[in-house]
């Protein structure tokens, strides 16, 4: 399938689908990773959102270690 670049405010972006992401099983709010090709182009992959879990799940620890902290930041 050939797309082109449409603009999106100050930048460029690429339209997919709704039946390719279905057809290939990627949610609408997937996270891509986009990488330069060293022989040119772009190459786009949806990733895991494992590393979203991971921070989330880090935070809510940082938070419970440094409750007092984080209250008295929230209060200035």
């Amino acid at each position: 399938m050939l797309k082109r670049l449409i603009k999106h405010g100050n930048s460029r972006a690429i339209v997919v689908d709704k039946a390719i992401l279905e057809a290939a099983g990627i949610a609408e709010d997937a996270v891509f990773q986009i990488s330069v090709n060293p022989s040119g182009g772009l190459v786009i992959q949806s990733v895991l959102d494992t590393n979203l879990d991971e921070f989330r799940e880090k935070f809510k620890e940082l938070n419970k270690q440094h409750k007092k902290l984080m209250q008295n930041l929230a209060d200035l």
